[in-house]
């Protein structure tokens, strides 16, 4: 059942003793005792327990008030029940004795609660209810501008190549098996001929192999795939196992040719689409950041509201989603928290796309995005001057398409070979022996004139806001949103609503102390 918390102020607690100008030098920890009554009732997590069953749980808002502090100091579990016990600052966030050092809830308690939020969806209410204090301060505009943008976010699954995937994916199966059946897993392993796969922490490390010797590799790969087979055999036999089997099958289509030039089994070629790194987190993936950066883990969106600097809206995907398609989804979600009407939105170059540009505009709001510049020493789609229908054009020096040609839902205008040949800009224009050509699609015209705002000096000017996204990202890095603290991608997105949701109430109270 609901536990409550009890509504009066304990004599002996924390906060009573120190008072408010005590609690005011605290900063976070102060202010949130002062506030927390406010943020958190016990009633909004109803929904999370048996209504007339079971005994009284610890009140869940002291439970998300911790949460909160954990987000806000980068914290373990453990640790959260340590700093209760002997934390001067933490007792007096959670109205706890001073003299006490018994922690209000066990760590199975607090692992709990966010098991109880992720089950029921609630794990972005925490986060919901910062962005309402804000609005509710006053902090947020009717007509609100916003920035948005990308990061990465490292996975918490180990790495590992092919051969130790198998290998960890096999582990797994066993492990799955022996306890459906009750036995002890290395047994088991002895028993199918697998052993070697739990007593080794690397099969890599523990197999000799000459990996400059191409015909040993891929024995020592086709003996991993008959232990594959083994595992799946037992799993079926046993019938469990049905996820782990899964694991290993998709190790095995993603990595493995099956037959290969000498008609075996050998490691394929190349990256596979969506290809997982990691059977500890089969939903990692590898994703890239710039042409020279890349990593291994989740993508993380962001949306700011650029007055307030309050985050708006937090979604975590697989690398590979472009930035572009999430727009609509996340001025949705900013729209939904803050009760408020998107009217502009800042992005990068990622966010200049046409489906980012229709998205916008399927919502009424202005989009304004850096723009990619070619290279000054050639001619760019920009430096011609495009018809509006699309169907004719000039070149920088001044000569006319000769032909035009459809394709698709647009254009390919195309000019002759011949002046192509003795027109003196030929070297900054075309190399093709064919002559000049310029696809002109149902955006160009647009495009071209979205390039030219965000070229300007009011263009550049105007983009500066988009750097607040920036800063906000970097905020919440500095609270370990840089790396994955749980398994999955689900959990990934709780812990990335979490640490929004610290770096929002830390900007409220500061702002309204500074007013």
């Amino acid at each position: 059942m609901l536990g409550k918390r009890d509504p009066q102020r304990r004599l002996f607690a924390t906060s009573t003793l120190l008072g408010d100008d005590q609690l005011d030098r605290m900063g976070f920890h102060g202010r949130l005792a002062r506030e927390s009554h406010r943020i958190f009732r016990d009633e909004d997590f109803i929904a999370l327990y048996c209504a007339d069953n079971g005994r009284p749980s610890v009140p869940p808002s002291v439970l998300a008030l911790a949460t909160l502090l954990q987000f806000h100091d980068n914290i373990s579990d453990f640790e959260v029940t340590e700093r209760c016990r002997y934390d001067l600052r933490w007792k007096a966030a959670l109205h706890l004795d001073t003299h006490s050092i018994e922690c209000p809830f066990a760590k199975s308690t607090f692992q709990a609660f966010r098991l109880r939020l992720t089950l029921h969806e609630k794990e972005g209410f925490l986060f919901e209810q910062s962005v309402k204090a804000a609005a509710k301060a006053g902090l947020l505009p009717r007509r609100m501008r916003v920035a948005v943008d990308s990061t990465p976010v490292r996975g918490r699954g180990a790495v590992k190549d092919t051969f130790n995937l198998l290998s960890e994916a096999i582990r797994k199966i066993v492990r799955r098996v022996a306890g459906a059946l009750e036995k002890d897993a290395t047994e088991l392993a002895d028993e199918r001929g697998l052993g070697r796969h739990l007593t080794a922490a690397s099969i890599k490390g523990s197999t000799f192999v000459d990996w400059q010797d191409k015909e040993d590799v891929d024995r020592f790969l086709a003996s991993l795939l008959v232990d594959a087979r083994r595992a799946i055999e037992l799993a079926s036999e046993t019938n469990c196992a049905i996820e782990e089997v899964g694991l290993l099958r998709g190790v095995i289509d993603q990595d493995i040719d099956p037959e290969g030039p000498n008609g075996g089994p050998v490691i394929r070629r190349g990256v596979a689409k969506e290809r997982s790194p990691s059977v500890s987190d089969p939903e990692m993936r590898h994703g890239r950041k710039s042409s020279g950066s890349t990593y291994n883990g989740h993508k993380a969106h962001l949306s700011v509201e650029v007055e307030s600097r309050i985050i708006t809206s937090v979604d975590v995907t697989a690398p590979s989603e472009p930035e572009g398609g999430k727009l609509g989804e996340m001025l949705d979600q900013t729209e939904q928290n803050t009760g408020s009407k998107v009217e502009v939105a800042y992005g990068d170059s990622a966010y200049g796309t046409a489906r980012a540009v229709e998205q916008a505009d399927d919502r009424d709001v202005k989009l304004t995005t850096k723009m990619p510049r070619h290279d000054r020493s050639r001619f760019g789609p920009g430096d011609f001057e495009v018809s509006e229908d699309g169907r004719h054009a000039v070149c920088p020096a001044g000569v006319s398409s000769a032909r035009v040609q459809k394709l698709g839902q647009g254009h390919l205008l195309m000019w002759d070979a011949a002046a192509c040949g003795r027109c003196p800009l030929r070297d900054r224009c075309t190399r093709a022996k064919k002559g000049r050509q310029l696809r002109v699609g149902p955006e160009f015209h647009d495009r071209r004139r979205r390039e030219a705002y965000a070229w300007s000096e009011e263009g550049r000017a105007d983009l500066r806001d988009r750097v607040i996204v920036e800063h906000a990202i970097g905020r919440m890095k500095a609270r370990g949103a840089r790396r994955a603290r749980y398994f999955g991608r689900r959990k990934t997105r709780y812990q990335l609503l979490m640490t929004a949701t610290v770096v929002n109430f830390s900007l409220l109270w500061g702002q309204k102390a500074a007013g």
